[in-house]
């Protein structure tokens, strides 16, 4: 019997019981960029290491159910009430806070967990597994990385049709952050971040819809999108600050596409920006599959001046290969090893043999994940060029940034 039948034959008995119990469900999120990182059998371990993680965080009447590829289900019998259910939902997500060691890996997996409480009305077994996996999908945007199905308070996500009618109707809205140069002080570049706003008023986390884009294949559409929303704000800015940089994400699945080049250049051409103000960040991931067709289109952009940085540097593939093949712009190091940088001494030799590394190749080195000024003195000490982070400021609307910076 699958796991999926296991769950719903487990919880219509404990509905034929007649006692108050919890059912969650645990989502893993980065399982697909880890396969994509280090291979399938560092992922299959990932999945067999958050099974044990979770198992041993349990009562011992609880029953933990693997129900799909990065899925699990927990019953939860005799439980006294919803709020012993978010008790449980917190404790599961606290467990992934920090890194997983898988061979020579450390893997930072993260979950979200969703939750429901058996109530007194009518409610199937399917009908509760769907709450609760509709609380794990809009887990995604709680701070806390659990949330709880109350009533009806939880719409089912949002579907695929609707990001692309989004991007149809170009409902989507671009933020910028700004990234300040240390020695100077200068914000010498914005991050470019695209937001999407439902009609009703909620946000929908780039860390959900960005994977859904790549998953129904309108990861060439946000692309676009994304590109043009930036250079037409650049070309604006440009009249005024012609030497701050916009950087632009590009998806690792998108990155080798035979088209991709040629698009970057056409909406340089459009909006008459110079290749020299655009900055293209791409994750370590994009050089785990089809590199000679990543590093070819990188190549090729490069050498019209576009700039180049590997973003979140250090988290993900596990070789410097890339670094010897073309020439990055600059070296963006992860937020996991900025966050704790000023509390320990082992992370500050990590990102010191970063800064140093990156300044041998001739490469700039930004730290992201900057949220108070003794990280910012540390990194000021370690000779890092530029920082990110919410201590130098907030993502804020491009239209806003934009008009700061015409009357600057």
């Amino acid at each position: 019997m699958s796991g999926y039948r296991r769950v719903l034959t487990e919880v219509a008995a404990a509905m034929r019981r007649d006692e108050p119990f919890g059912l969650l469900v645990v989502r893993l999120r980065r399982l697909r960029e880890t396969e994509l990182s280090f291979g399938h059998a560092i992922g299959e371990q990932l999945q067999r290491e958050a099974e044990v993680l979770i198992r041993d965080a349990l009562r011992p009447g609880d029953v933990l159910f693997h129900i799909g590829e990065s899925d699990f289900a927990i019953l939860l019998p005799a439980l006294r009430g919803e709020a012993h259910a978010e008790l449980a939902a917190a404790k599961i997500a606290r467990l992934f806070d920090h890194p997983i060691q898988l061979d020579r890996h450390s893997v930072l997996a993260r979950v979200t967990v969703g939750g429901v409480m058996s109530a007194p009305q009518e409610r199937t077994p399917e009908e509760m597994l769907m709450a609760a996996d509709h609380a794990c999908a809009w887990a995604i945007h709680s701070r806390h990385g659990y949330e709880m199905a109350r009533g009806q308070e939880l719409r089912p996500p949002i579907g695929h049709s609707v990001l692309a009618e989004a991007l149809r109707m170009n409902a989507l809205q671009l933020h910028l952050q700004p990234i300040r140069e240390i020695a100077t002080g200068r914000t010498v570049a914005f991050e470019a971040l695209a937001r999407w706003t439902l009609p009703d008023g909620r946000s929908v986390s780039p860390a959900d819809f960005v994977p859904m884009a790549e998953q129904s294949g309108l990861i060439g559409e946000l692309t676009v999108w994304s590109l043009h929303a930036a250079m037409r704000h650049l070309a604006t800015w440009s009249r005024v600050a012609p030497d701050v940089v916009c950087a632009v994400n590009v998806s690792p699945l998108f990155a080798a596409d035979a088209g991709f080049r040629s698009l970057v250049e056409r909406a340089l051409s459009i909006w008459n920006v110079r290749p020299e103000q655009l900055m293209l960040e791409i994750t370590e991931t994009a050089f785990a599959n089809n590199i000679d067709a990543v590093i070819e289109s990188m190549i090729g952009l490069k050498d019209k001046g576009i700039g180049i940085a590997i973003d979140d540097f250090g988290s993900g593939y596990a070789t410097f290969s890339y670094l010897k093949d073309f020439p990055v712009s600059e070296l963006k190091i992860d937020r996991m090893f900025i966050t704790d940088l000023a509390r320990d001494p082992r992370l500050r030799q990590l990102v010191a043999s970063m800064i140093d590394m990156s300044h041998r190749l001739g490469i700039h080195c930004v730290a992201e994940g900057v949220e108070d000024q003794a990280t910012l003195d540390v990194l000021t000490q370690l000779g890092c060029d530029q920082v990110q982070g919410y201590i130098i400021g907030r993502p804020a609307p491009a239209d806003e940034v934009v008009e700061m910076l015409k009357s600057a």
